[in-house]
């Protein structure tokens, strides 16, 4: 029985080795392939955290990001809710004068 070993109770021949060696083989293969996955995966989320960051600094910057251009617009319609108001309250008191000399 050359080519032939014993191995436990099975007899493993030749053709057996071959089809155990490519099935290693594919394992290591998918194995890389895993490894390399992981690699891509850890740069994609290295570059969403970066994107991330971005936005959170872009919407939140209490200096320069939307929450503070949010800010200045409120503060802006205020100051001109005021101004309009008083601006408002004096043109209708003119057109009462005007309407007093008018008819008075």
């Amino acid at each position: 029985m050359q080519g032939n070993s014993l191995n436990g109770d099975r007899i493993v021949n030749q053709q057996d080795r071959k089809e155990f060696e490519i099935v290693h083989l594919k394992i290591d293969e998918l194995k890389n392939d895993i490894l390399k996955l992981q690699a891509d995966m850890e740069k994609a989320h290295l570059k969403t955290d970066d994107s991330l960051s971005f936005i959170k600094e872009n919407l939140f910057n209490p200096n320069e990001g939307l929450w503070a251009e949010t800010k200045q617009n409120t503060q802006f319609r205020e100051s001109a809710s005021r101004w309009r108001t008083t601006i408002g309250a004096g043109f209708v008191g003119l057109f009462f004068k005007q309407l007093y000399d008018l008819f008075g």
